[in-house]
């Protein structure tokens, strides 16, 4: 007689469940794991681009200064530029506002802001049609600026101010870098943005000749 067929002992079962259920789990680490370093691999992307997308933007903007000529309030002709370390001023065209030839007068600007008590910096570009005067006032222009102007926030969240930087070609051709240019008849020869040294690996400084200034450099003897 064949023996008689028997089913799972208890014991047998709890082995297998138990088993099911550290497969179940580890199949679903492997999975929360994957999900994670997904979620990561697509952060890091998105930020990349964003960072790509924001340098291309200063980059057109620092290119895009017009060789504007006006006289100031105290009668001193000069280009239609000025800036610092903190802060640029300029005449330019913005095409993604319109087509049409007209200027704007374009501000970029480092504010500072308090956010959850921590001391953080922000880039704006201001902005606000170009009008021919007869004499100009730096100071009240950035005030009028700031108070009547549009803006646009380029980079926030930065934990320290970035640098302005303006290359001068002297008569004898020699190149320096300069931290203001201010009152002067022509253009630099080159702008720099340097972001400050924690956050060089997230951001690359940038070197930008002005398009009209784009054949200036010359190599000095």
């Amino acid at each position: 007689m064949k023996p008689a067929s028997r089913g799972f002992t208890l014991v047998e079962l709890l082995v297998a469940l138990t088993l099911a259920s550290l497969v179940a789990m580890l199949a679903y680490g492997g999975l929360h794991v994957a999900l994670r370093s997904w979620h990561a691999a697509e952060l890091r992307q998105q930020q990349m681009e964003l960072r790509y997308l924001t340098q291309d933007l200063l980059r057109r903007l620092l290119e895009s200064p017009q060789a504007v000529s006006l006289r100031d309030d105290q009668g001193l002709q000069q280009m239609a530029f000025y800036g610092d370390e903190q802060q640029l001023i300029f005449t330019a065209r913005l095409p993604a506002l319109d087509d049409s030839e007209q200027l704007y007068w374009v501000q970029l600007v480092q504010e500072k802001q308090l956010i959850e008590r921590e001391l953080s910096w922000q880039l704006q570009m201001r902005y606000m049609p170009y009008l021919e005067s007869e004499e100009l006032n730096w100071s009240l222009l950035a005030e009028t600026l700031a108070s009547a102007g549009e803006y646009e926030v380029l980079v926030e969240a930065m934990p320290q101010a970035w640098r302005f930087g303006y290359l001068e070609r002297s008569r004898d051709g020699t190149l320096e870098w300069q931290n203001q240019w201010q009152r002067r008849p022509e253009l630099p020869v080159l702008l720099r943005l340097t972001p400050p040294p924690r956050q060089r690996h997230d951001a690359a400084e940038l070197l930008v000749a002005p398009r009209n200034m784009a054949y200036a450099i010359v190599k000095s003897r």
